[in-house]
Protein backbone atom coordinates (compact mmCIF):
# COMPACT_ATOMS: atom_id res chain seq x y z
CA UNK A 1 0.00 0.00 0.00
CA UNK A 2 1.88 3.47 -1.20
CA UNK A 3 1.29 6.52 0.98
CA UNK A 4 1.92 9.93 -0.40
CA UNK A 5 2.30 13.04 2.27
CA UNK A 6 1.54 16.62 1.88
CA UNK A 7 1.67 19.84 3.30
CA UNK A 8 -0.33 22.54 3.08
CA UNK A 9 -0.33 25.69 4.64
CA UNK A 10 -2.40 29.03 3.62
CA UNK A 11 -2.07 32.44 5.69
CA UNK A 12 -4.49 35.02 6.14
CA UNK A 13 -4.07 38.56 6.48
CA UNK A 14 -6.63 41.14 5.65
CA UNK A 15 -7.23 45.07 7.60
CA UNK A 16 -9.33 43.51 10.56
CA UNK A 17 -7.20 42.01 12.91
CA UNK A 18 -9.75 39.64 13.46
CA UNK A 19 -9.72 37.83 10.10
CA UNK A 20 -5.62 37.24 10.26
CA UNK A 21 -5.04 33.75 10.77
CA UNK A 22 -2.95 30.31 9.97
CA UNK A 23 -3.82 27.26 8.73
CA UNK A 24 -1.42 23.88 8.33
CA UNK A 25 -2.42 20.60 7.12
CA UNK A 26 -0.89 17.81 6.70
CA UNK A 27 -2.33 15.51 4.09
CA UNK A 28 -2.12 11.93 4.08
CA UNK A 29 -3.48 9.97 0.51
CA UNK A 30 -3.39 6.05 0.40
CA UNK A 31 -5.46 3.37 -1.68
CA UNK A 32 -7.80 3.52 1.10
CA UNK A 33 -8.25 7.20 1.85
CA UNK A 34 -7.47 10.21 2.33
CA UNK A 35 -6.92 11.59 5.92
CA UNK A 36 -6.09 15.82 6.57
CA UNK A 37 -5.28 16.76 10.22
CA UNK A 38 -5.49 20.71 10.32
CA UNK A 39 -4.77 23.27 13.13
CA UNK A 40 -5.79 26.91 12.45
CA UNK A 41 -5.49 30.11 14.74
CA UNK A 42 -6.93 33.32 13.87
CA UNK A 43 -8.82 36.21 15.15
CA UNK A 44 -8.16 38.65 17.90
CA UNK A 45 -9.17 39.46 21.23
CA UNK A 46 -12.90 37.93 21.78
CA UNK A 47 -12.50 36.29 18.75
CA UNK A 48 -8.95 34.99 18.80
CA UNK A 49 -9.61 30.95 18.19
CA UNK A 50 -7.20 27.68 17.72
CA UNK A 51 -8.77 24.37 16.82
CA UNK A 52 -7.45 21.04 15.29
CA UNK A 53 -9.58 19.41 12.94
CA UNK A 54 -9.11 15.98 10.94
CA UNK A 55 -11.21 15.09 7.94
CA UNK A 56 -11.14 11.50 6.58
CA UNK A 57 -11.94 11.49 3.01
CA UNK A 58 -12.82 8.17 0.96
CA UNK A 59 -10.08 7.43 -1.64
CA UNK A 60 -11.63 8.37 -4.48
CA UNK A 61 -12.81 11.98 -3.24
CA UNK A 62 -16.04 10.82 -3.57
CA UNK A 63 -16.82 11.49 -0.05
CA UNK A 64 -16.25 12.92 3.23
CA UNK A 65 -16.40 9.91 5.62
CA UNK A 66 -15.66 11.97 8.71
CA UNK A 67 -15.15 14.98 10.31
CA UNK A 68 -13.61 15.05 14.51
CA UNK A 69 -13.07 19.15 15.18
CA UNK A 70 -11.65 20.68 18.66
CA UNK A 71 -11.76 23.91 19.38
CA UNK A 72 -8.83 24.62 21.83
CA UNK A 73 -9.33 24.91 25.48
CA UNK A 74 -13.16 24.34 24.25
CA UNK A 75 -15.57 21.59 22.95
CA UNK A 76 -15.07 18.93 20.49
CA UNK A 77 -17.61 17.55 17.42
CA UNK A 78 -17.64 14.58 15.52
CA UNK A 79 -19.46 13.59 12.29
CA UNK A 80 -19.25 10.16 10.27
CA UNK A 81 -20.88 9.32 7.14
CA UNK A 82 -22.07 5.77 6.40
CA UNK A 83 -21.11 6.04 3.07
CA UNK A 84 -24.49 5.27 1.99
CA UNK A 85 -25.86 9.08 2.88
CA UNK A 86 -26.18 8.79 6.53
CA UNK A 87 -24.18 10.80 8.87
CA UNK A 88 -24.35 10.69 12.68
CA UNK A 89 -22.71 12.25 15.68
CA UNK A 90 -19.79 11.40 17.61
CA UNK A 91 -22.20 9.53 19.95
CA UNK A 92 -23.79 7.01 17.24
CA UNK A 93 -27.49 9.38 17.35
CA UNK A 94 -28.14 9.88 13.94
CA UNK A 95 -28.11 13.22 12.28
CA UNK A 96 -31.38 12.68 10.09
CA UNK A 97 -31.04 16.66 8.69
CA UNK A 98 -28.05 15.81 7.09
CA UNK A 99 -29.04 12.44 5.21
CA UNK A 100 -27.50 12.27 1.51
CA UNK A 101 -25.04 15.26 1.74
CA UNK A 102 -21.59 14.17 0.70
CA UNK A 103 -19.83 17.27 1.62
CA UNK A 104 -18.49 18.78 5.00
CA UNK A 105 -16.44 21.90 5.76
CA UNK A 106 -14.98 23.42 8.18
CA UNK A 107 -16.12 27.11 6.99
CA UNK A 108 -12.83 29.68 6.15
CA UNK A 109 -10.79 26.57 5.59
CA UNK A 110 -9.25 25.73 2.05
CA UNK A 111 -9.03 21.99 2.64
CA UNK A 112 -13.03 21.79 2.62
CA UNK A 113 -13.11 23.68 -0.45
CA UNK A 114 -10.30 21.34 -2.31
CA UNK A 115 -12.24 17.82 -0.99
CA UNK A 116 -15.40 19.30 -3.01
CA UNK A 117 -13.82 20.18 -6.01
CA UNK A 118 -11.86 17.08 -6.42
CA UNK A 119 -14.72 15.06 -5.73
CA UNK A 120 -16.55 17.36 -8.59
CA UNK A 121 -13.85 16.61 -10.73
CA UNK A 122 -14.56 18.16 -14.67
CA UNK A 123 -17.70 18.89 -12.82
CA UNK A 124 -16.55 22.22 -10.79
CA UNK A 125 -15.95 23.86 -14.40
CA UNK A 126 -19.77 24.16 -14.52
CA UNK A 127 -21.76 27.04 -12.32
CA UNK A 128 -23.65 24.65 -10.13
CA UNK A 129 -25.34 24.74 -6.23
CA UNK A 130 -24.90 21.51 -3.64
CA UNK A 131 -26.20 21.17 -0.20
CA UNK A 132 -22.98 20.24 2.42
CA UNK A 133 -22.58 20.45 6.12
CA UNK A 134 -20.56 23.24 7.34
CA UNK A 135 -19.22 23.99 10.27
CA UNK A 136 -17.91 27.20 12.21
CA UNK A 137 -15.45 26.73 14.13
CA UNK A 138 -16.70 29.66 16.62
CA UNK A 139 -20.13 28.02 16.89
CA UNK A 140 -19.30 24.53 16.80
CA UNK A 141 -22.38 23.74 15.17
CA UNK A 142 -23.27 21.96 12.04
CA UNK A 143 -25.47 23.70 9.68
CA UNK A 144 -26.85 22.87 6.10
CA UNK A 145 -26.12 25.66 4.11
CA UNK A 146 -25.83 26.08 -0.03
CA UNK A 147 -22.52 26.05 -1.88
CA UNK A 148 -22.69 27.73 -4.78
CA UNK A 149 -19.43 27.41 -7.40
CA UNK A 150 -19.05 29.52 -10.39
CA UNK A 151 -15.91 28.93 -12.93
CA UNK A 152 -13.67 32.27 -13.83
CA UNK A 153 -10.94 31.79 -16.19
CA UNK A 154 -11.67 28.66 -17.17
CA UNK A 155 -11.97 26.97 -14.38
CA UNK A 156 -8.87 27.90 -12.09
CA UNK A 157 -10.62 30.33 -10.38
CA UNK A 158 -13.79 29.98 -8.93
CA UNK A 159 -16.65 32.69 -7.24
CA UNK A 160 -17.53 30.62 -4.02
CA UNK A 161 -20.82 31.18 -1.63
CA UNK A 162 -20.90 29.17 1.41
CA UNK A 163 -24.24 30.56 2.69
CA UNK A 164 -23.76 34.18 3.33
CA UNK A 165 -20.08 34.27 3.11
CA UNK A 166 -18.78 35.23 -0.69
CA UNK A 167 -15.17 35.00 -1.53
CA UNK A 168 -12.65 34.08 -4.86
CA UNK A 169 -10.35 31.04 -5.32
CA UNK A 170 -7.56 30.35 -7.24
CA UNK A 171 -6.68 26.28 -7.98
CA UNK A 172 -3.75 25.57 -8.88
CA UNK A 173 -3.60 22.32 -11.04
CA UNK A 174 -4.13 19.76 -8.83
CA UNK A 175 -7.25 21.46 -7.43
CA UNK A 176 -5.45 23.15 -4.24
CA UNK A 177 -6.18 26.23 -3.44
CA UNK A 178 -3.51 28.96 -3.94
CA UNK A 179 -5.87 32.06 -2.87
CA UNK A 180 -9.05 31.10 -0.53
CA UNK A 181 -10.42 34.74 -0.24
CA UNK A 182 -7.99 36.51 2.02
CA UNK A 183 -5.94 33.06 2.27
CA UNK A 184 -2.96 32.58 0.36
CA UNK A 185 -0.85 29.40 0.23
CA UNK A 186 2.76 29.06 1.54
CA UNK A 187 5.18 27.44 -0.26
Amino acid sequence: MSTTLRQLRWRTIGDDAAVTGLEHVELKISDSQIAAEGVAIGGAGEAAFGARWRIVVDAEWACVRSLHLTRLGGPTLALRHDGYGGWSDGEGKPRKEFTGLQDCLVAGSPFGLMALVKRLGKKAEKAQSLEAIVVDVAALEPVKATVALKPLDGGKKLAVTVGDAAFEVELDDEATPTRHGAAIALA
